[in-house]
C-alpha cells in the first residue's frame, strides 16, 4: 500500500508542477490577433537549418493573405497572385505583415 500512496503523491506533485509551468507560460505568451484578410509572413522552416541559407537570406515568405481560420491557431493562406489554398498552417509560423519591425 505504501507504493501506491507514493505514486499518488508523486503524480499530484507532478500535476502541480505542470500547472505552475503552464501558468507561467500563459502569463508571458502573446496572443496573436490574426483575422481573415490579414497579410502575414510565413516562416520558411525548410531553410531554417544552418547551411541551407546565406547570412542575409530572408527566412520569411510572403506577404500571404489569410483566407480561412480553421481552428484557434490554424489558418489557410493564399498568395497575392493566385487564390490557391494550401495546407493549413500553424499560427506559430506566422507573423502579421505590419509587425515586421518587431
Amino acid at each position: 500500500m505504501e507504493v501506491q500512496q507514493l505514486r499518488d503523491k508523486v503524480l499530484h506533485q507532478h500535476q502541480v508542477y505542470q500547472d505552475k509551468i503552464k501558468a507561467n507560460f500563459d502569463k508571458h505568451a502573446k496572443a496573436k490577433d490574426i483575422q481573415v484578410g490579414d497579410f502575414v509572413l510565413k516562416w520558411d522552416a525548410r531553410q531554417e537549418d544552418k547551411g541551407k541559407h546565406g547570412k542575409f537570406d530572408n527566412l520569411w515568405l510572403g506577404p500571404l493573405i489569410v483566407t480561412h481560420v480553421v481552428g484557434s491557431n490554424t489558418y489557410h493562406l493564399s498568395s497575392t497572385a493566385d487564390e490557391h489554398q494550401g495546407n493549413p498552417v500553424n499560427g506559430r509560423f506566422l507573423k502579421l505583415f505590419s509587425d515586421i519591425d518587431s
